[in-house]
């Protein structure tokens, strides 16, 4: 049987969604019926500690198309730019960027 063509996606963002925050932290909670993922950043003064910004609900079906579909741009963007490296260690690079700490 042949794949029925999909229609085209259109997406709108509503007012107060427009802001992106950027998250270096996703912490999975699953359970038989769903996942709750909580984007959130490392606070840097407090080692250990992730502020949640957003939490998404999903099912396990849907969890499964997301990380089928994050595979997908990943492998693109790989093609298109080389490979991504991953890090073992969750420690940023360095403790400042464009500026010299002063030691006086």
């Amino acid at each position: 049987m042949a794949q029925q063509p999909q229609p085209p996606i259109s997406v709108a963002v509503l007012p107060g969604a427009e802001q992106v925050i950027f998250s270096d932290v996703v912490v999975v909670n699953g359970s038989p019926t769903g996942f709750v993922l909580n984007f959130g950043q490392w606070a840097p003064e407090q080692p250990g500690l992730v502020r949640v910004y957003t939490r998404v609900g999903m099912s396990p079906n849907h969890l499964k198309m997301l990380a089928k579909l994050l595979q997908q741009n990943v492998e693109g963007y790989e093609k298109q730019f080389g490979a991504i490296p991953i890090g073992e260690s969750r420690e940023a690079p360095h403790t400042h960027i464009g500026f010299e700490p002063r030691t006086s």
